[in-house]
């Protein structure tokens, strides 16, 4: 019944009038969105792009002790542009070259299989373009904040007692289903036949299931078990009831790819009646990163230190995002 039809009603205005309105409203609208991303990667015709093989073979073949340079070298030889750009990135200033490498297999030899593995993926990770027409901003935001947050995982792992073998590939790695939500978001509103726009509820939907899509991405491309179960529950500090030392070392990263500018901010489109705009979990509390710091036996004196050495960093990284806004923060000691 419309809202003009009720005042008919006997009792309209005495308290007792009920007002119907078949108008879809946004509570619908959300459910089904999140009913749709649930289930998007099982949709007939998502195709989503995979790392080159290449890099995937490598991927394996660096967790096997018998692995060798050599074997890696052979393996990159097959794909051209991956090769080419694991030799620029072994020339930049971000891998500590002082003097350039000319050849694959001297750039192989100067990083070692364990960070060979390392850029291997990340220029993996940046030809894997996971791209709509819709929300580019938003997309390379993500891009950027996760191959900031890989790097912050690496270093900060190397400061504790944890093994840091797989630190950098899931700080990398961790947000794609951010990145495959924004896809799913498109062909919801090609569906629904509404405006393709990025508004905060819609923007938590996506947050709201991020983790399980990462998880059904990287299970589909072969990823190893144990980076799995941290990129499947990477805002929940216990996992089996026991206090993952991986998941800390992610949170307190990527609060501090927050702290000094390289956290994700969406391109948000708000509505004049938009309620106040939570950022999502992407945001770890304080409390988060203090229980985090307790896992791996580290301080807040640490974490200061942490930031005042990623912003260095940081500042080498942004030249790889030219298209963004990317001057650190400095943030003052507390």
């Amino acid at each position: 019944m419309s809202s003009r039809a009720a005042f008919t009603k006997p009792n309209y205005g005495n308290g007792h009038a009920t007002i119907d309105d078949d108008t879809p409203t946004l509570v619908d609208e959300e459910e089904r969105l999140k009913s749709w991303l649930d289930g998007f990667l099982a949709q007939p015709g998502v195709d989503l792009p995979r790392p080159p093989k290449v890099a995937l073979e490598i991927l394996e073949l660096s967790q096997k002790p018998s692995a060798r340079i050599e074997d890696i070298g052979r393996l990159l030889e097959r794909e051209p542009l991956l090769a080419g750009r694991v030799l620029k990135l072994a020339n930049s200033a971000l891998y500590g070259a002082t003097t350039p490498v000319t050849t694959l297999k001297m750039a192989l030899i100067r990083m070692g299989l364990a960070t060979v593995r390392d850029v291997v993926m990340e220029a993996a990770f940046h030809m894997t373009v996971i791209r709509t027409e819709d929300f580019t901003d938003t997309l390379e935001a993500i891009r950027r904040h996760s191959t900031a947050v890989a790097w912050l995982s690496r270093f900060i792992a190397r400061n504790t007692s944890i093994d840091a073998e797989n630190a950098f590939l899931v700080g990398l790695l961790h947000d794609v289903g951010l990145s495959v939500g924004l896809v799913g978001l498109t062909e919801f509103c090609k569906r629904e036949r509404v405006k393709p726009v990025l508004t905060p509820w819609r923007w938590l939907a996506v947050d709201g299931v991020h983790e399980q899509l990462s998880g059904q991405v990287l299970a589909s491309w072969g990823l190893p078990p144990q980076i799995l179960i941290v990129v499947k529950n990477h805002h929940t500090l216990k996992v089996g009831g026991m206090m993952h030392p991986s998941i800390a070392i992610l949170m307190i990263a990527e609060q501090i790819a927050h702290d000094v500018g390289w956290g994700v901010t969406p391109t948000l489109h708000r509505e004049d009646d938009d309620m106040a705009f939570s950022a999502g979990r992407e945001v770890p509390s304080a409390d988060e990163v203090d229980r985090a710091l307790q896992v791996v036996n580290l301080t807040r004196k640490h974490y200061e230190m942490f930031v005042a050495d990623s912003a260095r960093m940081l500042e080498t990284l942004a030249g790889q995002f030219s298209g963004l806004k990317t001057k650190t923060r400095q943030v003052p000691k507390t």
